[in-house]
Parts: C-alpha cells; structure tokens; sequence
C-alpha cells in the first residue's frame, strides 16, 4: 500500500475561486432524534446552517488540518473516476481527497497517478490484492485526517452541492452522521417492484432492530464527525460496512440524520443485486441477535 508524499499538515491555500456554493443550496433533512448526541444544538436550522457557512469560509482562509476527507474507494473504475475527480477538486473547501484502490487490473490506477502528479490534496492508497468494498474503506478511514469525513462509494456522477449538504449540519452540531439516500422522496425508477419490496424489507427490519428511521439500508454517499468514528472504532468488530456502522452508531446514541441525493450511481446486475441483498439480510440477522 502506497500513500502520496503530500502531507495534509502542511498550509495550502484554496485554488478555486467563485460563488460559495453552500449558499445557494435549500437544505432538507429528515431525522430520527432517538437519544441526544454529544454536539446536539436546540438552534433554529437556518441559523445553525449559517454558522456552518462561516465555518467553511474560515477554513478556507487558513487551517493547519484539513476540514473534508473525502475517502472513496475504487476498483476498475477507469470510465467515471476523472470525471468524479475534476468535479470534487472544484469543491470549495479545504479537502484531502483519499483514493483507495483495491487491486484493479484496468487504468484506474494511472488516471489517479495523473491527478495526484497535479493535485497535492489528491493521496492514492493501493491495495496489492482485491480485498473488497469493506476493507477498501477500512483503509481510507484509517488514513484520513479530516474533521468530517466524507465517504463516496459507488457514485459515477457526483453533484459537489450533496457534498456540502451532508457537511453542514454536522459542522452547525445538528448530528454526528449524515446519510444521503435515493430512497426518501422516491424510489428510483430503474428499480423494479420485486426489488423495492426486497428493500422495504430489509429497511424495515433495519429500524426496527435499531430504532432508526431511515429509508435505506445502504447509502452510496454518507458523511461523519471525526469523534463519531472514533466512538465506534474501538468496537471488537470493524467492520466498515454500512449495516455494522449503523447498528453500531446506533448502540452508541448518535443521531441520523438523511438527505435526498442528486448524485448518480452505476449500474448494478440483478445478479449483483441479488449477492448484495443476501450479504445484507445475514449481516442484519447477526447484528439484530446483538444488538
């Protein structure tokens, strides 16, 4: 495993210029208060948002850690990671963006290489072998520095406004987590009526175990405070899949909050979807006799 000589202690100075993105952004949040979290606030959401705009803006002015880790894991993803890539250089915010390959065997590898030649907040993390999604993201959780930690997984076509919407509440001290779903409004069109029901299911089983009231058992985008993670990081089991950080969150106090997602994910095989859900149903069964 290889990591980018950058260092992000070092003082850069933000490159993009422009229009605050966070302004022009009308927040929706839905969210299960369940117990009190640590940072919790009784403020008005408009003002506690506010404040996080100004946070944003002061540590884009100077800071000695970064504010953003973005953390995605990979594995041939050569048609869609430039793309994503460009898009998150142009958030303004002071980021380190952490690649985690795991074994890929296409050109995913060299792209990165190009952006991190440029970019010094661009870090490429290898894996020597395909050891999958859950241990790709072990890897860029452990490596990162941020003071919110952004994990993007399986996301094509990102929008940087959902990024900046998982963000703020967390740095206004409205919750610890923000998960972005596709799911709260509406479900999305390509899926079937047999795979809707498999996921309200599933879902529904999901709350009832944890008290939780979210419309997804997965999320492809999903944001934390540092201290959020390090609470459940000291857990027998670390395992960084969403099911074991939810029931885990959950058995810590921490509230979760969801918002809409803009941002587009690839295409999955019914095949895929199939493996997917089984993995999810026994994670749920051996987490629910836990719990």
């Amino acid at each position: 495993m290889e990591r980018s000589e950058s260092k992000t202690n070092s003082k850069v100075s933000s490159r993009i210029q422009g229009n605050d993105l966070s302004a022009q952004i009308k927040p929706y949040y839905r969210v299960h208060v369940g117990e009190s979290g640590s940072n919790a606030t009784e403020q008005p959401m408009e003002a506690t948002l506010s404040h996080a705009d100004d946070l944003l803006q002061r540590e884009r002015q100077s800071y000695t850690e970064p504010m953003l880790s973005i953390v995605i894991p990979t594995y041939n993803s050569q048609g869609w990671i430039s793309t994503l890539l460009d898009t998150l250089l142009a958030l303004q915010a002071e980021k380190e963006i952490l690649i985690i390959d795991d074994g890929s065997t296409d050109a995913t590898v060299s792209l990165i290489q190009s952006f991190r030649e440029k970019y010094p907040e661009v870090t490429l993390l290898q894996h020597d072998s395909h050891r999958g999604q859950s241990a790709a993201l072990q890897t860029g959780l452990a490596a990162s520095f941020g003071k919110v930690i952004v994990v993007v997984d399986g996301i094509t076509d990102i929008k940087n406004k959902d990024v900046v919407m998982l963000v703020k509440p967390i740095l206004a001290g409205c919750c610890d987590v923000v998960y972005g779903s596709h799911h709260i409004l509406s479900c999305p069109e390509q899926e079937t009526g047999w795979v809707r029901a498999i996921d309200r299911l599933l879902t529904g089983f999901l709350n009832l175990s944890t008290g939780q009231h979210l419309s997804h058992t997965g999320s492809p985008m999903k944001a934390f405070r540092r201290t959020a993670l390090d609470a459940i990081s000291s857990e027998k089991t670390r395992q960084a899949t969403d099911i074991e950080m939810i029931f885990q969150l959950s058995k810590k106090g921490r509230r979760i909050y969801e918002m809409p997602l803009d941002s587009t994910t690839g295409e999955k095989s019914s095949g895929r979807f199939l493996w997917r859900q089984a993995v999810t149903a026994i994670q749920l069964l051996r987490h629910a006799v836990r719990f």
